[in-house]
This record gives structure tokens, C-alpha cells and sequence, in this order.
């Protein structure tokens, strides 16, 4: 575990590094809303330094083990995306960028505004158009749950209901104690970052300012649905994973290791320059 520096906040890096590397690009992994680098090293971070990548996750401020819980209700996207560049600064590249949920934006948001990671990967993330018309969606078809993230967003997960919750972040055949951990770490998130998420200024690159690009969804993901991630691989011009049974939080799934097969597929077959 590493601090990174180079800005104004005490940032928490979680590293694992293979016995015997692969070559090719480092990966840093950032988390969505709520969560941490944690919610990576249960089962993503290992798996990829297993297959010989240098693998890390960044806690943006007011997350986990980083600095900025204090001013937690007045961070900003553009301050999320700050702490993205001082972690990819710290981590060094060539660099793959891997953003989950909210992370996804980040990234995006990061890549629009001029940085050239070699590659990007985007796992049931923010579209680049923003949350707007899955918001629109959820609060008609599932208005309880529609309620219980908007707690999510502006409160943190200990002022939510957790069986909603458990139902619209987890596939029902999620142990107990996996959705009990969960819980247990994950915080509060800024009331701001909601609002901006939902699509002006738009989030996403033009798609030929884009970098090499992978997307990857579930197919029972009630928060983006399958439908949402087919149509952010059209914007980028690539063709979508969609896992079956998937929900949305995919890297504690029962499924996370076929995500990961995915994007471990993926990066394999990328250039190297």
C-alpha cells in the first residue's frame, strides 16, 4: 500500500505485483460510488497480478484509506479527476485505466480533457452521455430502488435501506456475508457528484479522441442496464461484453471472474505501442 503524492490530497494506492511479469502496460483500477480500492483487491487485483500484470487501485479523496473524508460533501468530478491524474502520475505508464460505475466517468472525464492513457476500459460505467435517461428509467420501473440510490449518492450506503440495496447492486445468489462486508466498508459519497453525473456537460470523449477502448456490462445490472452499455461500445465503436447474470457490483460477484476473463482477453491482444 503507497501514498500518492502530488497534489493536495493523501491518496490511498493498492498495489500487487506478479512473481514474474508479463511486460506490457501497468493497470490502475478506480473504484464507483461509495466504495474504495478495496472493493478491487478481493478478487480483481490478484487475479490480474497473477497473470503477470502490475496491478493497482486508487481510493479517490474521501474513499477508503485516502485523505478528504472531512470534506467528503463538497468534492466535485473535476476533483475525482484530479486525483486520477496524480495516481496515474504516481503509477507511471503506459498506463490501462480501468473505471467501474462512477469510476468509468472519471476516466472518461479525464480522457476529454486531454490525457492519453494507453487504453481505456469501461465496466458498467457511467455512459458518455451521463445517467440521465437510466435515472429516468429506474425511478419509473423500480421507484423504491430509484429512492435508495439517491440516498446512496447523497448519504452514503448507512442511510440506505440495505435490502434494497443488496437487490439492486447484488444478484440474489450473493453470499450474505459478501454483501455484510460491502457494508461494512463502504462510506458516504458527495451530494455534488450525483447531480453532475447526469450528463451536462457531457462526460465522454469524442470518440475519435478516445484511446484503444473495452466495455463491459452485466446483463442483470438494474443501475446500468445492458441496453445503456451496448450503446456506450457504439459510441466508442466497439463491440460490448455483456455477461449474463451479472449485477452491478461485478467485481464481488459470484460471475467477477468472466468479467475478468473478459478484460484479461482484452488486454492481451493490445498493442503494445
Amino acid at each position: 500500500m503507497a501514498a500518492a503524492s502530488g497534489h493536495d490530497i493523501r491518496l490511498e494506492i493498492i498495489d500487487r505485483r506478479p512473481r514474474r511479469a508479463r511486460g506490457g502496460p501497468r493497470l490502475l483500477f478506480v473504484h464507483g460510488i461509495a466504495a474504495g480500492a478495496w472493493i478491487w483487491d478481493e478478487h480483481v487485483l490478484p487475479y490480474f497480478a497473477e497473470a503477470g500484470f502490475e496491478a493497482y487501485a486508487v481510493s479517490l479523496r474521501g474513499h477508503g484509506g485516502s485523505g478528504g473524508h472531512a470534506g467528503i460533501r463538497s468534492w466535485r468530478l473535476s476533483d475525482y479527476v484530479a486525483d486520477l491524474a496524480a495516481a496515474a502520475d504516481r503509477v507511471g505508464g503506459p498506463l490501462v485505466v480501468i473505471g467501474h460505475s462512477l469510476g468509468g466517468a472519471v476516466i472518461q472525464d479525464w480522457v476529454r480533457l486531454g490525457a492519453r492513457p494507453h487504453a481505456m476500459a469501461l465496466l458498467a460505467a457511467v455512459p458518455p452521455w451521463g445517467l440521465a435517461v437510466s435515472a429516468l428509467r429506474m425511478s419509473l420501473s423500480s421507484p423504491a430502488l430509484f429512492r435508495e440510490v439517491l440516498t446512496l449518492s447523497t448519504d452514503g450506503v448507512r442511510h440506505a435501506d440495505p435490502a434494497i440495496l443488496r437487490a439492486g447492486l447484488f444478484s440474489q445468489d450473493v453470499p450474505e456475508s459478501v454483501f455484510r462486508r460491502f457494508m461494512a466498508r463502504a462510506g458516504e459519497e458527495s451530494p455534488l457528484i450525483g447531480p453532475e453525473l447526469q450528463g451536462l456537460p457531457p462526460r465522454g470523449p469524442l470518440p475519435w479522441q478516445a484511446p484503444r477502448s473495452f466495455v463491459l456490462g452485466g446483463a442483470a445490472d438494474r443501475f446500468i442496464p445492458a441496453d445503456e452499455v451496448w450503446r456506450t461500445g457504439a459510441y466508442y465503436g466497439v463491440q460490448p461484453v455483456i455477461v449474463p447474470r451479472l449485477a452491478h457490483a461485478l467485481m464481488l460477484e459470484p460471475r467477477w471472474e468472466a468479467a475478468a476473463a473478459s478484460l484479461h482477453d482484452w488486454l492481451v491482444g493490445l498493442p503494445q505501442g
